[in-house]
């Protein structure tokens, strides 16, 4: 792996201001700053194409090692509250029905040693789409570099729209699917604007019309729900479930629900996919015979090893780990143990929701990235993250920062030295 542009002079700033400007009219993006610096980086991540096969064979393949993981817990009121999750949230969890996401990303990371590594799963509101979706060409198009690379994220669109066609099929006609967000957050609903003009035509040749609107605009009534005042008879959400926990929408949904009036096409069960501590259960089970041969393998290879925080081993120094909040984003909540004193140390493991992952000694990469003050040469690190669409790969969502990624870091396009190296005949026979 390597950065594509390392020379800064190379990225003047009337190319990147051109750049931005596209990318904001194709991608609806409302700003490209993040307190005060630029986000996107007119620059690419470009993987080998052996790289490539392993992180798309690994994507599926984590895929069905939590999807499993996520099955065997639910049932266990007692063991999903040991994970964090609040009683009610636990009852309605271990009733509900389990749905794959249609959207997830395992984010990666790479060693100094060229190792590939597993940090943890987005499976709940996964971010990233328009940058993937449409950014992405436009740095393929501004980059005469980047021009006889290949793009593995290239079918995204299309391998969304296609599972959001399938989540609904069987709706009445009468009915839609709603998409809810916090208006507040103009960032989601910016890309949640997106995805409902990404999928709009295909659902509404099945006679499902799309509706997007903020959770107050979310209305129980007595045949259903309604969203801006439109019937709903599935419902993609794009509120984070934890902060929606005892409030009237989350009653709202799992009432619709129970009556069996509302399909939700994301529910708590990717909230469990995403939780950290079911990476521990998976760490701790990785030799259960719930597991193929080969999915044993690309656990004990590819996962970074995971503990619950009370529980790592007695050899393990806390330099050598990271703690991890269960239900953190955006690298909220994590602590490098190296950079915490015992007294801090002991505060984090006494109040046991975290776990505990060994950290991984990640390699650098050079790259050119955009700054307040225009185009720079920095040393950082990538989290490469594997897009699976409905249990299937596709493609990458790669951000650029220091130790932490964290909603400060810069997004990257992904893009593969060799192309026609990386389709579907190749996944599934890459040796773990």
């Amino acid at each position: 792996m390597r950065g594509l542009i390392t020379d800064p002079s190379r990225i003047s700033d009337a190319l990147y201001r051109d750049f931005v400007q596209q990318a904001q009219l194709t991608g609806w993006l409302t700003d490209h700053l993040v307190r005060g610096e630029p986000y996107l980086a007119l620059n690419a991540v470009v993987l080998e194409a052996d790289e490539n096969c392993l992180l798309a064979g690994l994507t599926e393949t984590f895929a069905v090692i939590f999807d499993r993981a996520a099955r065997a817990v639910m049932g266990n009121v007692s063991t999903l509250v040991e994970l964090g999750f609040p009683w009610p949230a636990a009852e309605l969890l271990s009733a509900e029905t389990p749905r794959l996401p249609i959207l997830g990303r395992f984010d990666f990371v790479q060693d100094r040693l060229g190792h590939w590594w597993l940090l943890e799963y987005n499976a709940d509101t996964p971010s990233g789409l328009r940058e993937a979706v449409a950014v992405e060409a436009c740095v393929q198009s501004a980059l005469p570099e980047a021009r006889e690379l290949g793009r593995p994220t290239g079918r995204l669109g299309e391998l969304l729209v296609t599972a959001f066609g399938r989540a609904t099929e069987g709706l009445a006609r009468s009915h839609a699917l709603g998409i809810v967000v916090d208006a507040a957050e103009l960032e989601d609903l910016a890309q949640m604007a997106f995805t409902a003009r990404l999928i709009a035509d295909t659902l509404g040749k099945q006679g499902v019309a799309t509706v997007l609107g903020d959770v107050d605009n979310l209305v129980a009534t007595r045949q259903g729900l309604s969203l801006v005042g439109t019937p709903i008879e599935a419902l993609y959400r794009y509120v984070a479930f934890e902060s929606a926990f005892g409030t009237p929408l989350f009653a709202a949904i799992y009432e619709a629900v129970a009556d069996g009036r509302l399909r939700l096409l994301n529910g708590l069960f990717g909230l469990l996919l995403q939780n950290k501590g079911l990476l521990a259960w998976v760490w701790r089970h990785r030799t259960d015979a719930i597991y193929s041969a080969a999915e044993r393998a690309a656990i004990e290879r590819h996962l970074a090893p995971t503990w619950p925080i009370d529980a790592y081993p007695e050899q393990a120094d806390r330099s050598s780990l990271v703690a991890k909040q269960v239900f953190g984003r955006e690298g909220e909540e994590v602590f490098f143990g190296e950079d915490l004193n015992a007294e801090a140390w002991d505060e984090v493991r006494r109040r046991r929701s975290y776990v505990a992952q060994r950290r991984v000694d990640v390699g650098e990469l050079i790259a050119v990235i955009p700054t307040w003050g225009g185009a720079e040469r920095r040393v950082g690190r990538v989290t490469v993250g594997g897009y699976v669409v409905a249990g299937k790969w596709a493609g990458y969502y790669t951000r650029f920062g220091d130790k932490i990624i964290t909603n400060r870091a810069k997004w990257l396009a992904t893009f593969v030295e060799e192309e026609g190296r990386h389709g579907e005949s190749s996944l599934g026979k890459r040796s773990y």
